[in-house]
């Protein structure tokens, strides 16, 4: 959605002035001739899109809401049986993205700008089981958001929230790409519901 608005600015021209007028300025700053013209300034305001927000009611401290759920990504290096382990100690689950909205949400959550290789993205709780692209929860993935030439053989799944050193996926913030489930990477992002 945008908006566009019309803005008003004021300037002004002081005329040329020569020393005496300096000086009657000085004692009498009414005796200086301004005048206004007024220009329009347009500009537009962009929606930025869905994001996630801090909301202390619904979610734990530390935890962000969006769309009756909390987020927390979580920075320890962890295998893929390992990150599944730790959110269900938070009583979480890894998380499930089950929307362009929100996957865009997450992505501007957690982006750091940074330039990173693949162990130091973030995993999700997305992985091939039994021939089929499934949640930790055993749902079926109805929402993928693949990067080019993904999947791939690798059976756990990453989100790509900073970019990648890898130029194949510089530019693909956002996108999933499948990673070895026994490799470590440097974060995960749990999930839960909202109380």
């Amino acid at each position: 959605m945008k908006y566009s608005f019309l803005l008003f600015c004021f300037f002004y021209n002081v005329n040329s002035l020569d020393l005496s007028d300096i000086k009657k300025m000085r004692t009498d700053p009414t005796t200086t001739t301004v005048s206004t013209t007024t220009q329009p300034v347009t500009f537009t305001l962009v929606n930025p899109g869905p994001l996630l927000t801090s909301c202390p009611a619904a979610c734990p401290t530390g935890w962000q809401y969006y769309s009756s759920s909390c987020y927390q990504k979580f920075t320890t290096t962890v295998t893929f049986a390992q990150a599944v382990s730790a959110c269900e100690t938070q009583g979480a689950e890894l998380v499930r993205i089950d929307s362009f909205d929100e996957n865009d949400a997450l992505r501007k959550a957690f982006d750091t700008n940074a330039l990173v290789n693949e162990a130091q993205e973030t995993w999700i709780g997305l992985s091939l089981t039994s021939g089929s692209w499934k949640w930790t929860d055993g749902s079926a993935a109805s929402f993928t958001n693949w990067a080019p030439t993904q999947p791939f053989s690798d059976q756990c799944v990453q989100m790509i929230i900073d970019a990648l050193s890898n130029a194949t996926y510089q530019y693909q913030r956002g996108g999933w790409k499948t990673y070895d489930c026994t490799k470590t990477s440097a974060s995960y992002i749990c999930e839960k519901s909202a109380s």
